[in-house]
């Protein structure tokens, strides 16, 4: 498991056991002092939470429009919650989209005087004025007459401000979880060199939107985990030009770094490495290679990893290496799942890729079943 599925598992844990602390605590006894109402409290209760987190989710997103604003970027798509507004050549366009956040996602691309400060920062501005109505609500509602609709204005206030600050607590960890939270951003833009990636970066996805083909992503040779990412993403674009000595390159310069890079990053690297080796050198020369400089940790990944730059150098070890027939179907078992990760302005590239590594094993072993 990767260590931010780890961090995201334990926090989201913590989180819940927070919230059911709150709620046989705080919340029971202002149900106790306050609620006066026929409704069921857990009908209640259930009612405010789902208004609240579709009302968070919006919320939120509308902070980051205006921080993108505020920060000269250009919006291109605003997400909530799968229900997506997009930027298209021939207008803006309702439909329905995967996002990379807890709640939702809102894509820019960047213009010459673009920062992400504000982009960041707003959210918590927003959740301040948003945690000071609901205070004012509650402050309220402890001094209301008897039967008053503040009653339960004060306990609906109490549960928005725990779901509020579950959520904004989770936005705002500063380390990657499996989802691009602002506080990993926060923590990116500390670092001048993380943070031109992550402008780039977020133009790269924004990019995407508009279907244009993504330009502008340079070989960064300062090395951070976040720009490795970055430099990934690039070698791939070599890979599909068949670039392959420029992609080898990028790739020797990153394994070669005495900068601290995550073993996670390291193995994918070696993954790419394997495969350009493939492709472009002699097959006793590459076993070589594989036999003395390949260790067990990087062979595992190889064979487990589910995206498609991996599973391409897995397939061609399988079928060139160790002459497994077995192993080579087991690849291509999980190609189509694969498939899905990639970007659709790159699938069919990425298709015909596999089918020329498909090829290269059938060459050596015309026999075996395609």
């Amino acid at each position: 498991m990767k260590k931010e599925s780890i961090i995201s598992t334990v926090f989201l844990l913590i989180v819940l056991a927070v919230a059911i602390i709150m709620g046989l605590t705080v919340v029971s006894d202002a149900f106790a002092r306050l609620y006066e109402s026929n409704l069921s409290p857990v009908v209640f209760t259930l009612i405010v939470l789902v208004l609240g987190f579709v009302f968070n989710i919006v919320y939120m997103e509308l902070a980051h429009v205006l921080g993108a604003k505020v920060g000269k970027c250009k919006v291109v798509s605003i997400n909530c919650y799968f229900i997506c507004l997009q930027k298209k050549k021939e207008g803006w366009k309702l439909g329905t989209a995967d996002f990379d956040g807890l709640t939702g996602e809102t894509k820019i691309i960047k213009t010459e005087k673009s920062k992400l400060n504000a982009y960041v920062w707003m959210p918590i501005v927003f959740y301040a004025a948003e945690l000071a109505a609901c205070v004012v609500l509650y402050t309220m509602g402890q001094t209301a007459p008897t039967n008053s609709a503040l009653k339960w204005l004060a306990i609906a206030a109490l549960l928005w401000i725990i779901l509020s600050s579950i959520l904004i607590v989770y936005d705002f960890i500063p380390f990657k979880l499996d989802t691009m939270n602002d506080g990993y951003r926060l923590s990116l833009l500390t670092k001048p060199d993380n943070a031109g990636a992550l402008l780039d970066y977020m133009d790269y996805q924004g990019k995407l939107v508009l279907n244009d083909i993504p330009v502008g992503i340079e070989f960064n040779e300062s090395f951070t985990d976040f720009t490795v990412e970055m430099n990934l993403l690039v070698v791939e674009q070599a890979v599909l030009r068949k670039d392959y000595q420029c992609a080898l390159e990028m790739l020797l310069k990153m394994k070669k770094s005495e900068a601290k890079i995550d073993p996670y990053l390291k193995k994918r690297i070696v993954a790419q490495e394997m495969f350009v080796y493939l492709m472009t050198k002699p097959i006793d020369e590459v076993k070589k290679f594989y036999d003395e400089e390949v260790n067990d940790a990087e062979r595992k990944f190889i064979s487990n990893d589910t995206q498609v730059e991996s599973l391409r150098s897995y397939a061609l070890i399988a079928g060139l290496i160790d002459d497994s027939q077995f192993e080579v179907q087991y690849a291509l078992s999980k190609k189509d799942k694969a498939f899905k990760q990639c970007e659709k302005i790159y699938l069919e590239e990425e298709k015909k890729l596999f089918e020329e590594v498909i090829k290269k094993i059938q060459e050596k072993h015309p026999d075996w079943k395609k």
